[in-house]
């Protein structure tokens, strides 16, 4: 986008009054619904902002009349979120549209500029930021969300499901202190053998609210912890998970990107930067209180991996570790890079004392800390490729899996060879078009092991077509498989399903997602 359209769009949107909507309608009032300080204007253009990154980082908002509409979105951030374009270019989040809340579209081209374009130098600016995209829908409702929401309410549903599984027990380390909302966790393990010689890991997801994405791969390890399958039972035989999906309970429930400081939302703080002593913030008293009660009970944790998800490199980061760890807390990140080489791996030889690992192991002394950044990217410079590609959740619960498979290759535990591939990325590169247009389906394929394909197919309204990839492939890396469609039918929905000849993998595993849709 020129500096000219970008200052056009900017003067326009400012010129109407706030409230005048083509029909168009939206409502943010639910759980982790967020629209702040919008104004729909003609002709069928939303604008947003100026937002705060410290209470405004996410939307998330549900939007009626917009059926075959192309709706143009502009958001303006405020200078404290980014001042550089650099890292917007290499990531590039983008916007999500679900209908039915299972499935997604990923919107294309969103576009990052300046709203001052004449600071611009290179890469580095003065100033808000303005992004923009448009989108057409398909249906007259739908969900628009920076990411796929993770709620108290998905976390109240999750433990409803697994409170008769007997290798489940659920409690809670507290209520939250505005909502008094319960936060969660899950103990997993096989009651069947002896917790004495069994390994301690702790998944802490979310103490942003903002970061779904760390919610999401907790789920992904609950969902592969309990699948039953032969290379999981043998991690419960030897280990124990200790999985908080979601610690910002308040901060989702209320739509505020940080932990509030008092309920009228006067005040706010950057929670992960308040594991010092000093702090007093009742989440954090409340999760020393539980690491005290396991410790008095006589339990260590081995293990701890903090996940979040904001707008940066996918990664793993090294946390704190005691000397004599030093090596083993390497050869975790080796295994974690290994199983997960779309992640950058980062060491540190002085971890920050403010983050939750360094509190972990005054308790611990003897733990390895890992804080992983579950992107919802497969980066550019990963797939050797002009552009990164989005990812949905449903690529993240992968991640979830192959974290569990880590720690037990870390711990040397059998049965991790028989592993199926994954699929990530999965997606169509529009999301409309005419009748007889030609469409493009694709993903990356990766096998951990570095085993090819059997199968790599993509079922279109129960028809199953075989993608292709460049017959030169090399199954050590992420390999790109499309499938040129021409669009026939009104909608063509889709999900796929992929093999090594060891294991087959279906994505999402059961439902479709929202396939490209003819408009007249």
């Amino acid at each position: 986008m020129n500096r000219l359209n970008i200052s056009l769009i900017c003067v326009f949107l400012f010129s109407y009054a706030a409230g005048v909507s083509s029909g168009i309608t939206i409502d943010a009032n639910f759980e982790n619904g967020l629209a702040i300080d919008y104004r729909i204007v003609e002709p069928d253009t939303i604008s947003f902002g100026p937002l705060s990154c410290d209470r405004n980082l996410w939307y998330s908002f549900k939007i009626k009349g917009v059926k075959n509409k192309k709706v143009n979105f502009v958001f303006e951030w405020k200078k404290n979120r980014f001042q550089d374009l650099s890292s917007i270019w290499v990531v590039h989040d983008t916007a999500m549209v679900t209908y039915d809340g299972k499935g997604y579209e990923i919107v294309k081209d969103v576009k990052y500029a300046p709203k001052e374009p004449e600071t611009l130098v290179v890469t580095k600016y003065k100033g808000n930021l303005v992004e923009t995209f448009c989108h057409v829908f398909r249906e007259d409702e739908a969900l628009v969300s920076y990411f796929p929401p993770w709620t108290n309410e998905r976390l109240a549903s999750l433990a409803e499901k697994l409170k008769a599984d007997p290798r489940v027990d659920i409690e809670s380390i507290g209520n939250s202190q505005f909502r008094k909302l319960p936060i969660t966790y899950f103990r997993i393990t096989d009651k069947t053998t002896p917790d004495v010689n069994k390994k301690k890991v702790l998944i802490v997801g979310r103490e942003d609210s903002s970061e779904a994405g760390g919610s999401w791969v907790a789920e992904g390890i609950i969902k592969y912890l309990l699948a039953g399958i032969p290379d999981s039972n043998e991690v419960l035989k030897n280990m124990v998970f200790y999985v908080l999906p979601l610690l910002s309970a308040d901060g989702v429930a209320m739509g505020a990107t940080n932990y509030p400081l008092d309920p009228n939302g006067n005040g706010y703080v950057h929670f992960p930067d308040q594991w010092g002593d000093e702090s007093s913030y009742h989440e954090v008293k409340l999760m020393r209180d539980f690491w005290g009660k396991l410790k008095s009970k006589g339990e260590e944790i081995d293990m701890l991996l903090t996940n979040h998800s904001d707008y940066s490199w996918p990664s793993f980061s090294q946390g704190n570790f005691s000397e004599d760890n030093r090596q083993n807390s390497k050869k975790l990140g080796m295994i974690f890079k290994a199983n997960l080489p779309w992640r950058s791996l980062n060491y540190s030889d002085k971890p920050s004392k403010g983050f939750m690992g360094a509190g972990l192991l005054k308790v611990f002394p003897n733990a390895i800390t890992y804080a992983g950044e579950n992107s919802f990217v497969l980066t550019a410079n990963y797939l050797n490729s002009e552009k990164p590609t989005h990812r949905r959740h449903e690529d993240i619960l992968q991640d979830g899996e192959l974290i569990v498979r880590s720690y037990a290759k870390h711990y040397e535990l059998k049965s991790q060879e028989n592993m199926p591939p994954y699929f990530m990325g999965g997606d169509v590169d529009k999301n409309n078009g005419k009748k007889g247009d030609v469409v493009k389906f694709y993903g990356y394929y990766i096998d951990v092991n570095g085993l090819p394909s059997t199968k790599v197919d993509v079922v279109i309204n129960g028809m199953t077509f075989n993608m292709t990839a460049a017959p030169d492939a090399d199954y050590k890396k992420a390999i790109k498989f499309s499938l040129d469609y021409k669009l026939i039918d009104p909608v063509s929905d889709f999900y796929f399903v992929v093999s090594n000849g060891k294991k087959e993998r279906r994505i999402p595993e059961d439902y479709t997602l929202p396939g490209p849709f003819i408009v007249e």
